[in-house]
Parts: C-alpha cells; sequence; structure tokens
C-alpha cells in the first residue's frame, strides 16, 4: 500500500516567504538605532528651538558629536 501525504509547507513558505525571526524587509539593528537616535535628536531641538537651521545645526553637533552630518540634517527635516 503506497500512502501519499500532502505536503507540509515550510517555515518559509508558512510566513510567506520569511524565516521565523527575520526582520521586515529595510529594517536592521543598525537602522533601528539610526531611528531611535534621530528621534532624539528631534527632542533636542524641539526642548532647544533653534531659530535657524544652522543654528540647529550647531546645536545638534554639539549635543550629539560623533553623529554625521546627514543624521543631524535627517533629524531636522522634521523640524517644523
Amino acid at each position: 500500500m503506497n500512502v501519499t501525504k500532502s505536503p507540509q509547507p515550510s517555515t518559509a513558505d508558512a510566513g510567506g516567504g520569511r524565516v521565523l525571526g527575520e526582520c521586515p524587509p529595510g529594517w536592521t539593528p543598525e537602522r533601528a538605532t539610526l531611528d531611535s537616535r534621530i528621534a532624539e535628536m528631534r527632542a533636542h531641538l524641539a526642548r532647544m528651538r533653534p531659530a535657524s537651521d544652522a543654528e540647529a545645526l550647531r546645536t545638534l553637533r554639539a549635543a550629539f558629536p560623533d553623529a554625521s552630518l546627514a543624521t543631524r540634517v535627517a533629524a531636522m527635516s522634521a523640524r517644523g
């Protein structure tokens, strides 16, 4: 007697091609850290209330000296 079983979906098939524990597309631990850092910078700008972009950059540079210019500009982009 030959019994044929239907194939069981693999973990990757069940999760839409992703493996359990895999991060969403585009997400990495480094990205999460960067997003958190930018949120800290935005909060700092909200507290300091700089009058100009130049003053905002100086403020961020003083408070976050190891942050790149691109990161400081990203933090400023939500200012309004």
